[in-house]
């Protein structure tokens, strides 16, 4: 299994651009067969428990899917993130959510830390991505800008009253940034800054598939981790 590393130049792309593509770290056949088994999963034609079938349109995305099926819990923990976790995080990371997507999810623009403080994202392309089945798009350097946050939504907040989503538009207008879409290739994944501006793009095609598994992890030494959800070392040990 081939180790990755960052090289200097793509240390310098996550820390001013708040992402880097790393090309080819899954196999085709790897994405292939985890795709068909996420299809027999939502089709019912493979059980498992914790595991809830669809209906034939519904796609939606999974939750955590790791806590109860060691083939998700296995592309978490897979050794080929740790080192490029690590150098994006400067330390030992832990996995702390998985999210399945059949097809693009047309999420309006957010933040990650704002719903998993401290997070960073591994979103592993398991099939060809682009602009016509969905894609996400970012705005590259606004981790670098505002993140908001729930203390914003108070009272004596910025954002009293106002939608989530309204916000970060709003922010996403003050940063000045331009926004692009993420294309990449089978078995390419993108590292994301939990704090880049992001959004799921419209999916030109319909009724294309765009499958993704999203990975979230937060610094070994992170202290304000306060969903309660387990985290997860790179040796599947539970902390």
């Amino acid at each position: 299994m081939k180790k990755y590393k960052l090289t200097a130049q793509q240390k310098v792309c996550y820390q001013t651009e708040g992402y880097v593509v790393l090309p080819e770290v899954f196999t085709q056949t790897e994405c292939r067969e985890f795709t068909i088994y996420m299809m027999d999963l939502q089709a019912g034609r493979r059980k498992l428990d914790g595991f809830q079938p669809r209906q034939p349109d519904e796609w939606g995305r999974t939750h955590n899917q790791h806590a109860y099926d060691a083939v998700a819990m296995q592309w978490l923990v897979d050794p080929r993130l740790d080192q490029p976790l690590y150098d994006c995080l400067g330390q030992e990371a832990d996995g702390i959510q998985t999210m399945y997507f059949w097809k693009g999810s047309e999420q309006r623009r957010h933040q990650d830390q704002f719903y998993l403080p401290s997070c960073m994202s591994a979103w592993i392309a398991l099939q060809d991505v682009g602009v016509n089945n969905g894609t996400i798009y970012i705005q590259p350097g606004s981790h670098r800008h505002r993140l908001v946050t729930r203390h914003n939504f108070g009272e004596t907040g910025e954002f009293h009253g106002m939608d989530y989503n309204d916000a970060v538009d709003l922010i996403f207008q003050r940063n000045n940034l331009p926004e692009i879409p993420v294309e990449v290739s089978t078995g390419d994944v993108v590292m994301l800054h939990g704090a880049l501006v992001h959004r799921g793009g419209p999916i030109l095609d319909s009724g294309s598939f765009r499958h993704v598994l999203a990975n979230h992890y937060i610094p070994r030494g992170s202290t304000d981790w306060h969903l309660g959800w387990p985290r997860y070392g790179f040796d599947e040990h539970r902390r």
